[in-house]
């Protein structure tokens, strides 16, 4: 059984995680991340965390103007570890930036524990729906 402490925690930190996204927060991003993190996104070469602390990464997610919303459905934890299954809803703003694009995601976080805090280790997700 999940202690309800580790589940309300790991929640806020993908809370969190969401609201760094959609502010496009740059240099809170990377702070969510082990130092070995890596977010591998569909369609995309693996990002690794010291590529998230670029320049031109930050850029884009500036330049991107998108919301997402993650919805957790499932939180194993096993010692250090926690793998968490959610979907998301992404809304992102297109080309002239008055076209709203809108997808679904299946997402698997696994987060470490490192200095009593939950830091995300990979990040991988898959679209299932284009609105």
């Amino acid at each position: 059984m999940i202690a309800p402490e580790h589940t309300q925690v790991i929640k806020n930190v993908l809370d969190d995680y969401a609201q760094a996204l959609n502010s496009a927060d740059l240099a809170a991003i990377p702070s969510f991340y082990t130092q070995d993190g890596q977010f591998m996104p569909e369609g995309y070469q693996t990002i690794s965390k010291a590529t998230l602390l670029k320049k031109s990464v930050g850029n884009h997610l500036a330049n991107a103007s998108f919301h997402i919303e993650y919805n957790i459905d499932e939180i194993l934890v096993e010692k250090d570890f926690a793998f968490v299954v959610a979907n998301a809803k992404t809304l992102q703003k297109e080309g002239n930036g008055e076209t709203l694009t809108g997808k679904t995601s299946r997402d698997l976080f696994i987060l470490k524990m490192v200095d009593d805090k939950w830091k995300i280790s990979r990040y991988i997700f898959n679209n299932v729906k284009i609105i």
